[in-house]
C-alpha cells in the first residue's frame, strides 16, 4: 500500500514514515502542504495521513482543510486525519478516521491504515482498470479516427478524440462487466443516479422515509423520451407515471418470506421455483427488485398499482449529496441497461392486452371439462 503523509513538521512526518515502512510491502512518502496536486498525480497514494495544522509550524492554519478538500475532489482515497487539534469536526468523506496526535500515536495511525487496506486496494484496482481501458481506447481510436480528425470540418474541434475515447471506454467497461462473471443482482442500479433528467426505471423514495421501507418507493414507468426536455421545450409528459412498490410476499405460486431461516432442502426447492421468475423478471404484474444495502430494499414494483406524480413532487439528487428540498420524493437510484428495458417490457406486457370484463370463469371451466368428458377419442370416431 502507498501512503502519503502530509504534515508541516518534518521531524514528525519522518518518524511516522519510518513506522509505516516497517509494514511489509508498504511504501510511504512525506511532504508539507505545498504542491499537493502534483504529488497526488505522480505518487497516486492508496491512503493519506493528514495533519489539520491549526496553529502548527505553518503560517497557513487552514492548509489542512484545504488539502483535505483537494484529496477528496481530485484523488479520492481513505484519509487518516492525524492532528493535535481537538476541535470536533465532521468530514464530507465516507472513508475518514481521526487520530489525536501525541506521543506514540504512530502505531494507532498504522492501525487505522490497516482497517482501510482492503478498500484502498480495491480503489487502486478500479483506477488500474480504467487506466488500462483508456490506453486501449487511445491506441485503437487514433488510427480509426485519422481521417475524421484530419478533415476540415473537425480539424479545429479538440473534442473529437476525447468524445470517441469516452464512448469506447464506456463500451469496453460494459463488455468487461458482461463477460465471464455474472452481474450481481444489485449491479443493475446506478447509485447515485446519473444525469439531471428523470428516466424510465429510476427509483424514487419518499424523502423522509427509511430505505428499508418498500412502501416508500416508486418505480418510474414513463418513457425516457417523454421525460427529457429537448432544447428549451418542456418534457412531453405532463405528469410522471410510477408503479408503487411493496414487500415481496408472493411471486407467482411461490410464497416468499425474506429473512426466514430455511433448511437446505427447503431453500433449494424455493430457489428452484423462483429462478425462472427472477430470470424472466416479472410474475403476476410484479417486477422483483433486488436489495442494494443502504439504498434499496428487497421488494417488488406492482405494475397494477399505478400513480401519477406532478413534476414538483420529485427532486433529483445529481451528486448524491444535494438536499431534497420540499419535494415529496427524491431519486435514489437509476436502473442500468438492459435492466431498464426489462422494466419497460414488463410494463408493456401487463398493459398491452385487450381489456376483459369480469365473467364466470368457473362456469366456463365446467363447460370445458364437461365437453372434454363427453368427447370420445379420435380413434373412436
Amino acid at each position: 500500500m502507498r501512503v502519503l503523509i502530509i504534515d508541516d513538521d518534518e521531524a514528525v512526518r519522518r518518524s511516522l514514515r519510518t513506522t509505516i515502512e516497517e509494514v511489509d510491502d508498504w511504501e510511504a512518502k512525506d511532504q508539507g502542504f505545498d504542491s499537493l496536486g502534483e504529488t497526488l498525480k505522480s505518487f497516486r497514494p492508496d491512503a493519506v495521513v493528514l495533519d489539520l495544522v491549526k496553529g502548527g509550524v505553518t503560517e497557513e492554519p487552514d492548509a489542512g482543510n484545504r488539502s483535505f478538500k483537494q484529496i477528496r475532489d481530485r484523488w479520492f482515497c481513505p484519509v487518516v486525519v492525524w492532528s493535535a487539534f481537538e476541535e470536533q469536526q465532521e468530514f464530507d468523506h465516507p472513508l475518514v478516521e481521526k487520530v489525536s496526535k501525541g506521543k506514540d500515536t504512530d502505531v494507532e495511525v498504522v492501525r487505522c491504515l490497516e482497517k482501510f487496506k482492503s478498500t484502498a486496494l480495491m480503489i487502486r484496482d478500479v483506477h488500474r482498470q480504467f487506466d488500462d481501458r483508456i490506453r486501449e481506447a487511445l491506441r485503437d481510436s487514433v488510427p480509426a479516427l485519422r481521417d475524421q480528425i484530419g478533415s476540415s470540418a473537425v480539424r479545429d474541434d479538440g473534442a473529437v478524440l476525447p468524445r470517441a475515447v469516452r464512448r469506447l471506454v464506456a463500451a469496453r467497461m460494459d463488455t468487461d462487466a458482461s463477460g465471464a462473471e455474472r452481474l450481481k443482482a444489485w449491479e443493475r442500479f446506478v447509485v447515485p443516479a446519473l444525469g439531471t433528467h428523470l428516466l424510465s426505471a429510476d427509483l424514487l423514495r419518499q424523502k423522509d422515509a427509511d430505505w428499508t421501507d418498500p412502501e416508500a418507493f416508486r418505480l418510474v414507468l414513463t418513457p425516457s423520451c417523454d421525460l427529457v426536455p429537448h432544447g428549451d421545450a418542456r418534457p412531453r409528459a405532463e405528469r410522471i407515471l410510477v408503479a408503487r412498490c411493496e414487500p415481496i410476499k408472493r411471486l407467482g405460486n411461490v410464497e416468499v418470506s425474506p429473512g426466514d431461516t430455511l433448511s437446505k432442502a427447503k431453500r433449494d426447492k424455493l430457489q428452484g421455483k423462483l429462478r425462472p421468475i427472477l430470470t424472466e423478471g416479472i410474475a403476476d404484474g410484479l417486477v422483483p427488485i433486488p436489495r442494494f444495502v443502504g439504498h434499496v430494499p428487497s421488494m417488488a414494483a406492482n405494475l397494477k398499482r399505478l400513480e401519477l406524480l406532478d413534476w414538483e413532487d420529485v427532486r433529483l439528487e445529481e451528486d448524491g449529496r444535494a438536499a431534497a428540498g420540499d419535494a415529496v420524493f427524491k431519486r435514489v437510484a437509476s436502473t442500468d441497461s438492459p435492466f431498464r428495458e426489462l422494466v419497460i417490457w414488463a410494463y408493456l406486457r401487463v398493459t398491452g392486452r385487450p381489456g376483459a370484463p369480469a365473467f364466470d370463469v368457473d362456469g366456463w371451466l365446467d363447460d370445458l371439462s364437461g365437453a372434454t368428458d363427453g368427447v370420445g377419442s379420435r380413434e373412436g370416431h
